[in-house]
């Protein structure tokens, strides 16, 4: 079984390997003060700044502090298409600074978006920053990131089937089945792709295919006789099945789901495999599949030759979008909840998603959501492929009432903000209509993530030497749109694939996207490989509130409180301080990014008050670490970087 997926996989892939080396990527690190001081009376304030590693390009974000539930259904932006609702809010985005890597600064004037002042008070600032430089490297010559229009086919994971950091984090997904329909049907071996799922552990050598894993599920495999119109395969019995992007099941990545569609009938249902390395993937046939759940899906016909259903997980549910594309219906834009026991918790039609009196000039209605994201937590960034639609939801209601939307949404660009929009000149009626007249400007969208920060990364297509853009907390677009180092315009109308991340301290944080295209590309699959660029994001508070200093006699009134180790990046040895409330036990661990404990600093009573406590890593390899502060009820774990 091996030696017939690498070879299709090999067909798609141009691979050297003959220097074989690990991927062992270089990993951007931002450091600044996680506390300021600043009067707010109109002077400049100085932040420093240390950006380790690598250069960057950088921005500063302002936005308001636990003001989330004064913050109620607002609108604002370009023609008020812009809608935040109980979160808070970006009032300043800097212009975009260079920097070495090195120690440095970044400078604010106090003042918002529109050039006043901003208001005495406490403040959020975040600092997003990527390697605008150094050319991609290489990770994966056998899995593809994103892919033009179609759904999210494949996931970073970042942690085990524990909850705890992967040491290496995985890459798990399957092969667009554009890849299959492009080619030419006298090429059979390409009909083999459409059921093949891989896996890839990051940190190998990128051009080793003996580190591919590979499972087949075998009714998606095309009959090589028999190509319909739209160029899926007519299996045995008449019918035409696909499906789209996969989901490992969190709690054993063994296991994995998609949702199946039947092209003919226009349904879907949901299905439950076993991954079995090398070999025949088994389905669970006790869990839904077509004799227990049909949905029904009236975009399920034309969308099959471009969108495909996305499964999701927040590690409780498993999401499903079944999207259509561009239809004059309303029932095709839906979000759907599984749970991992074989439960349908809702099925959701998506309405602001479907704007029948907002066609553009050429008569599309809309897009539809087919990329879906979170970090850890209840609220989802949803994007659609083509029109210019962005939300985050707020899973939490839709499970509490789904016919509830009340605070469903978060916030919400349609159209906008001067960021993902396909058509945005002033003088365009309607005004900045979505979906544009050609591919040279409809910003396909390739792959959706969030950073642990909360900003949202989307990757485009068709946008000429940019590759992705980035928004704030709110969904206020940082800057346009944004190029890798290596960007270059292709002949096959700028196809870009996409960009995931690793986000969770480790060794291997950065962006992970497709191979950059060449001019001289003609083929889907020269963008097979995965590559990575470092990143990364820093958030503080700037505050007029001053740092209250308090004596021996108070210590008892102080607050448990854990600092940023310092210096950090550090070699070979940092302080770690912290303060305690009480008199009682305190334990300092050190762990590594598998979450294994590697040291202990301190396990001893301790009185109330600040303490400090040094870690020499002198014995200890390059690399992220993370501390943990323990004393009585509190704890608190924060991260550190050794750079030898």
């Amino acid at each position: 079984m091996r030696t017939t997926i690498l070879f299709v996989c090999g067909l798609m892939l141009i691979t050297t390997w003959s220097f074989a080396a690990d991927f062992s990527p270089t990993v951007m690190t931002l450091s600044a003060p996680e506390r300021i001081e600043y009067q707010f009376i109109g002077e400049s304030l100085t932040i420093p700044l240390t950006v380790a590693n690598t250069p960057a390009a950088l921005w500063l974000i302002i936005n308001t502090h636990d003001k989330a539930e004064n913050i109620r259904n607002v609108t604002n932006g370009f023609l008020g298409w812009h809608y935040v609702n109980k979160i808070d809010t970006t009032v300043y985005i800097s212009q975009r600074y260079e920097r070495t890597a090195g120690e440095t600064e970044i400078v604010w004037d106090g003042n918002d978006q529109d050039g006043n002042l901003v208001a005495a008070g406490t403040y959020d600032y975040y600092i997003w920053a990527y390697d605008n430089i150094t050319a991609r490297q290489p990770v994966c010559d056998y899995v593809m990131v994103g892919f033009d229009w179609d759904t999210q086919f494949t996931h970073v994971y970042e942690v085990g089937e524990d909850g705890l950091p992967l040491a290496q984090p995985l890459l798990f997904g399957n092969v667009p089945i554009f890849i299959n329909n492009r080619q030419s049907p006298q090429d059979q071996n390409f009909y083999q792709l459409h059921g093949i799922h891989l896996k890839w552990t990051i940190g190998g050598d990128p051009h080793d295919p003996g580190l591919l894993q590979t499972t087949r599920c075998k009714m998606y495999l095309s009959a090589v006789e028999c190509i319909n119109a739209t160029g899926l395969a007519i299996l045995a019995g008449g019918a035409a099945f696909t499906y789209g992007g996969p989901v490992l099941d969190p709690h054993d990545y063994t296991i994995f789901y998609h949702c199946s569609r039947n092209i003919a009938a226009k349904t879907d249902t949901m299905m439950k495999w076993r991954f079995v390395s090398d070999g025949e993937a088994v389905q669970d046939e006790s869990w839904l599949g077509w004799d227990e759940l049909t949905w029904e899906d009236n975009g399920a016909a034309i969308a099959a030759n471009s969108q495909k259903p996305g499964c999701f997980s927040d590690r409780n549910y498993i999401y499903v979008l079944s999207p259509g594309l561009h239809q004059k219906q309303d029932e095709w834009n839906r979000l759907r909840c599984v749970s991992f026991e074989g439960d349908v918790i809702f099925d959701k039609m998506m309405h602001e998603w479907y704007m029948p009196d907002d066609p553009n000039p050429h008569g599309y209605i809309n897009g539809s959501p087919h990329l879906m994201y979170s970090r850890g937590n209840d609220n989802w960034v949803m994007v659609t492929h083509t029109c210019c639609m962005i939300e985050m939801i707020n899973t939490t209601r839709l499970l509490e009432d789904v016919d509830d939307d009340t605070d469903r949404i978060r916030w919400h660009n349609a159209n906008g903000d001067y960021w993902m929009d396909a058509a945005f000149r002033e003088d365009l009626d309607p005004n900045w209509y979505c979906l544009a007249d050609d591919k040279t400007v409809s910003v396909r969208r390739g792959c959706l993530a969030v950073d642990s920060n909360n900003f949202t990364i989307v990757s485009v297509n068709y946008s000429g030497i940019t590759s992705f853009g980035v928004a704030t907390q709110d969904g206020t677009g940082i800057e346009g749109y944004m190029a890798f180092g290596d960007d270059t315009v292709s002949d096959i109308t700028s196809r870009k694939g996409g960009a995931l991340v690793a986000d969770y301290g480790s060794n291997y944080d950065g962006l992970y996207m497709n191979s950059a295209v060449l001019a001289t590309s003609v083929h889907y699959f020269d963008l097979g490989q995965t590559n990575f660029v470092a990143f990364d994001s820093f958030h503080g508070i700037i505050t007029n509130e001053p740092v209250i200093e308090v004596d021996a006699e108070e210590n008892a009134q102080l607050a448990f409180s854990v600092a940023q180790n310092a210096p950090n990046p550090f070699n070979p040895a940092t302080t770690i301080a912290f303060t305690v409330p009480v008199d009682g036990n305190v334990r300092v661990d050190v762990y590594n990014v598998a979450g294994q404990k590697i040291d202990t600093l301190v396990d001893d009573i301790m009185s109330a008050g600040k303490h400090s406590v040094v870690w020499d890593a002198s014995g200890f390899s390059n690399g992220v670490y993370f501390y943990t502060v323990k004393a009585g009820d509190f704890s608190k774990t924060l991260k550190m970087t050794l750079l030898k």
